[in-house]
């Protein structure tokens, strides 16, 4: 990986953030690949394991910021594997609720200290408390901007999500 540096400070932090996201999302990758998965499957089973119910497959799209029909094939494959299950409503046949499989819950389990315990790692070797926080405020006024001309808004987590007790492996890393 070339370090770029461009006249425009600009497109040097552009290209600085997508570098940072590539590596990380590497390292990821290598830990998760360990437990034979992926950081969307990850992604879906921590949105299932901080929810108290099921989920539809646009809900949890909505929390992985991802188009209907890109969340349901990923839902798909993840039933094929037995992490998920899809069940169809006994009121209305149209709507499908997703629950974690014990399946499921094992690879969390197992994916977790490995594979989002690195991210957290890797973070906290880079940089300090107060820099975490300065990069967490300006990652979100970006997003908040971006999601602004895209005409939405990025909405606090349902009342129904408890996100300390089921994120609380990684913590311990």
């Amino acid at each position: 990986m070339y370090d770029w540096e461009l006249a425009d400070p600009v497109c040097n932090l552009w290209i600085r953030m997508r570098q940072a996201w590539e590596a990380m999302d590497k390292t990821l990758e290598v830990n998760l690949g360990k437990s034979d998965t992926t950081l969307s499957q990850i992604d879906v089973l921590v949105i299932l394991s901080i929810n108290k119910g099921s989920l539809t497959p646009g809900e949890i799209a909505s929390f992985m910021f991802r188009e209907k029909h890109s969340a349901s094939a990923l839902l798909t494959r993840m039933q094929r594997a037995g992490f998920v299950k899809k069940t169809r409503s006994k009121k209305d046949q149209r709507v499908v609720k997703i629950k974690m499989q014990p399946k499921g819950e094992e690879l969390l389990r197992q994916a977790m200290p490995s594979g989002l315990g690195q991210s957290r790692r890797l973070l906290r070797n880079c940089l300090s408390d107060s820099e975490v926080q300065q990069l967490d405020q300006l990652l979100k006024k970006v997003r908040d901007c971006a999601l602004d001309e895209l005409g939405v808004k990025a909405e606090p987590l349902p009342a129904a999500c408890d996100v300390s007790g089921a994120l609380a492996e990684i913590t311990k890393t």
